[in-house]
């Protein structure tokens, strides 16, 4: 865990204490807490390559390494552990972006843990505790043919805000989770011409439900009206 919580972008900014949250239990004896920066760096330098399917032999993106700037950045961000027992089975890493807008900078499980529902569950309990300090969006990255990590995100509700291309990752569809309605409605004003965001789950009756069917019948009724 953070030895302070001014150690965490998250607390200066809201107040966030992710260990308020943590541990949650995920199903499958699989628990979810914070996790100190050493291990979660031996995490990586263990586990990313087979978790990412890295190929060495591959040479198209520019190497990222450990640098003290990024291990410094790595101890202010938000760091969870996925944990089977003792043994850390997956690693979720996030921070503030700005005052309003939070970033899941990476997550990655080994692959017996993958596709078994780990990360949708603990993004349940996430979104409510972000939206419950002021947080109005998250946002994550997935590469256009990651079509497992695409189809979860917008199953939650997620939706493609913008493309981003970068000599580390090459290109990345960057997708966002509205946990504000006024900002959920402006982007629907302003961007989807035809029926709105789609559906997603959410513990948020006020932010999945009523208003946003409402949201999103007008937008059907418009376009079919300008048929």
């Amino acid at each position: 865990m953070f030895t302070s919580n001014e150690q965490s972008q998250s607390w200066t900014l809201w107040r966030l204490d992710w260990a308020s949250l943590c541990p949650v239990a995920l199903g499958g004896g699989v628990t979810a807490a914070p996790i100190g920066v050493e291990d979660a760096l031996a995490f990586m330098a263990a586990h990313y390559a087979e978790a990412f399917r890295s190929d060495a032999a591959d040479h198209r993106f520019l190497p990222d390494p450990l640098t003290p700037a990024k291990r410094r950045f790595l101890a202010q961000s938000d760091r969870i552990a996925f944990r089977d027992g003792d043994r850390v089975v997956g690693l979720l890493v996030g921070n503030p972006v700005d005052w309003s807008t939070y970033y899941w900078r990476t997550v990655a499980f080994l692959p017996e843990y993958q596709g078994r529902g780990l990360l949708a569950a603990l993004l349940a309990h996430t979104d409510r505790l972000m939206a419950a300090h002021g947080v109005v969006r998250v946002e994550g990255e997935c590469a256009p043919t990651n079509y497992r990590q695409l189809r979860l995100l917008l199953r939650l509700g997620y939706v493609v805000t913008s493309t981003v291309t970068s000599e580390r990752w090459g290109a990345m569809l960057r997708l966002t989770r509205f946990l504000d309605e006024q900002a959920e409605e402006a982007f629907v004003d302003r961007y989807s011409k035809d029926a709105g965001l789609p559906r997603g789950p959410s513990p948020h009756p006020q932010l999945r439900g009523g208003r946003h069917e409402e949201v999103r019948d007008r937008y059907v009724l418009s376009s079919a009206r300008a048929r």
